[in-house]
């Protein structure tokens, strides 16, 4: 992820924008889970809402190949990163003591060398053997015990957690996005119809989620349900977000 920023980013400046971006896309997620929610038991995970995954992104931008420009890859890696660490931050004070310092510490520091460091060799081979094998395989690994846990696709938590992802992510990102334009005077340097996809591909939030989950939820009932709810929820909003680009593309080409 750090290489590819590295590729796609010719400033730094480059990335203040989505960060600020993925900020309103925490937000608003955030906010949409706590107003549905009533018991305390449940807005509990509240913080599960916020995350984005990374290799799930990742694996629909190769899938919709040239129809994904070099702009909204490098914007959507960047929210991606930007909400990570900022939602570690949160975690870590929610459940201080839960996480590991060592851990987070090793994630930030790999993607800021692969940012930092300059070509390598094989660099091309190398990141397209992340991309087609280790990615797919990491998703498989983080979706397959949620699936054979017994899904209980309809639940209050469940529903819940879809309705903030897909609507949350999408209000949120693109309004800060919007609003980052004029607060610092950059250019946005995406179509509004990528921005809003961008935004619906956000929605898919898996690993760190689930964490989180695991964190926030003593019975398998619940964990259940929100295992549940954050895959529905990543589905939809994959969905959502290649429709979005399709549709325009075609009215674009016409």
């Amino acid at each position: 992820i750090g290489m590819q920023l590295r590729n796609e980013t010719t400033h730094i400046k480059q990335i203040l924008l989505p960060s600020f971006a993925a900020l309103g896309g925490m937000i608003f997620p955030a906010l949409i889970f706590l107003s549905l929610t009533s018991d305390p038991i449940i807005s509990n995970g509240w913080p599960l809402v916020m995350p984005t995954d990374i290799a799930l992104v990742m694996l629909v931008l190769l899938a919709l190949g040239k129809r994904v420009s070099v702009e909204l890859k490098s914007f959507l890696l960047a929210v991606a990163v930007a909400d990570d660490l900022l939602s570690i931050l949160v975690l870590a004070g929610k459940y201080s003591g839960a996480l590991k310092l060592t851990e987070v510490l090793a994630s930030v520091g790999a993607v800021l060398l692969g940012a930092a460091i300059g070509k390598v060799p094989l660099e091309k081979i190398f990141i397209n053997f992340v991309n087609f094998i280790i990615l797919p395989v990491y998703v498989v690994a983080n979706i397959y015990p949620t699936i054979t846990d017994g899904l209980e696709l309809s639940s209050s938590l469940g529903n819940s957690i879809i309705v903030a992802r897909l609507f949350g992510k999408v209000i949120g990102i693109t309004l800060f996005a919007l609003l980052g334009v004029k607060l610092f005077k950059q250019p946005l340097g995406l179509k509004k119809s990528e921005l809003v996809a961008g935004s619906a591909f956000a929605g898919m939030g898996l690993a760190v989620s689930i964490m989180i989950a695991n964190l926030s939820y003593a019975t398998d009932s619940l964990l259940n349900q929100a295992k549940a709810g954050l895959l529905v929820a990543a589905v939809i909003s994959a969905v959502v977000g290649s429709l979005i680009l399709v549709i325009t593309n075609r009215s674009n080409s016409k």
